[in-house]
């Protein structure tokens, strides 16, 4: 499939952020707690949340779909590992021109760097629908711990009038 390049076919324009992992790499802030049983990922982006899970569970049945998929993780020394299943059909899965489908599969590793100040994150993608073969990334988060925070809410008029004419 094609990637779509027509800016009008975006589905922020209905208050619906890109899938995982593009959304990860928004330049807004973003904020992780890490707690005992869960890790969850706020991005100030759409109000983009992600939950990892750390308790041992499994993934659901792949019928059950979810806009950033379902993630659970592990840790292995000082890494995060997450893979991440169930995603719902996305037109903007893969990227802001690329769409994802129901067999989208995600692999990310995240770890501190050695002097702490930044996060080191790579991954896999895997979604045989849409792409030839498995596509890798990795790059760094510094942490900015003054950068501010929105709180803007999507407005569903402004995100449509935004792309008339």
């Amino acid at each position: 499939m094609a990637a779509n390049s027509d800016p009008k076919a975006t589905t922020q324009k209905d208050c619906i952020p890109i899938g995982a992992p593009a959304v990860m790499f928004y330049p807004v802030a973003d904020t992780i707690t890490v707690q005992p049983e869960r890790v969850v990922m706020k991005v100030d982006w759409m109000e983009s949340e992600r939950t990892i899970y750390l308790d041992g569970r499994k993934h659901p049945a792949s019928t059950q779909t979810f806009l950033h998929g379902h993630s659970v993780g592990r840790w292995e020394g000082d890494a995060l590992i997450v893979e991440t299943t169930n995603f719902k059909e996305h037109p903007m899965g893969l990227s802001a021109a690329l769409p994802g489908s129901t067999q989208k599969r995600l692999t990310e590793r995240f770890r501190l760097s050695p002097d702490h100040k930044s996060l080191i994150y790579s991954g896999v993608i895997e979604d045989p629908v849409y792409l030839a073969k498995p596509v890798e990334w990795s790059g760094q988060w510094l942490y900015r711990p003054n950068m501010p925070h929105s709180n803007e809410k999507c407005d569903l008029e402004v995100a449509r009038k935004f792309l008339q004419n």
